[in-house]
């Protein structure tokens, strides 16, 4: 589906003239309103369903407090810890200081084997290896790239098609919860409502199982 399809199904919706998202003549919302949302829900698709990866490999230092992530980053879907002389791989399991002070007491000032990452304690863009790698290796890094912003100039949206609809009631969701004299509390839910359908059904499919 191309992104002009999906506006004008959203037109239909909120009954616009369809032009493929070209104009909103009721001045409830702009394009750029649209199109914010539509991108919105793409990001949010691609984060919740994992089902576009992106895998690079990273060189980290010997005692790295900080990883960069990579700069189109939205969410990680799985990291694995490679040591350089031993080839030896670890998968990481996500975690948080609170959690790493009580399975691992002093690991700020212990380096070791990395058995975890936390990317909620950190700059934007970073994640921490708990503990700290005591030697050099890897990180190999699975993780879910942003996409270009979609601009309703007629290119396919950057996801599988059978997630446009979630797009589709995710931007619903956002434009009819706007403070508008059209907001709509009880069709903003039950857009939600069918985007989270979307998400468990596609989790389903890729996973094998609920």
């Amino acid at each position: 589906m191309t992104d002009q399809d999906l506006l004008t199904e959203l037109q239909y919706a909120l009954i616009e003239p369809p032009d493929g998202g070209q104009s909103w003549p009721s001045d409830v919302w702009s394009r750029d309103d649209v199109l914010d949302a539509v991108n919105s829900g793409v990001r949010y698709l691609l984060r919740e369903t994992l089902c576009q990866t992106t895998w690079v490999e990273q060189v980290v230092i010997p005692l790295a407090t900080s990883v960069g992530l990579p700069a189109d980053w939205l969410t990680t879907a799985h990291l694995v810890w490679r040591d350089q002389a031993s080839n030896a791989r670890s998968p990481l399991t996500r975690t948080d200081a609170f959690e790493a002070d009580h399975a691992l007491p002093g690991w700020e000032g212990t380096a070791g084997t990395p058995i975890g990452y936390a990317d909620l304690d950190t700059n934007t863009l970073e994640l921490r290896l708990v503990p700290s790698p005591a030697t050099a290796g890897f990180l190999e890094n699975l993780y879910i790239a942003a996409p270009d912003p979609v601009n309703g100039n007629g290119q396919d949206l950057p996801l599988p098609n059978e997630l446009a609809s979630g797009v589709k009631y995710s931007a619903l969701a956002d434009l009819l919860s706007d403070v508008t004299r059209l907001q709509d509390p009880e069709r903003a839910a039950y857009c939600h409502e069918r985007t989270d359908l979307i998400v468990f059904a596609t989790t389903v499919l890729l996973r094998g199982g609920a």
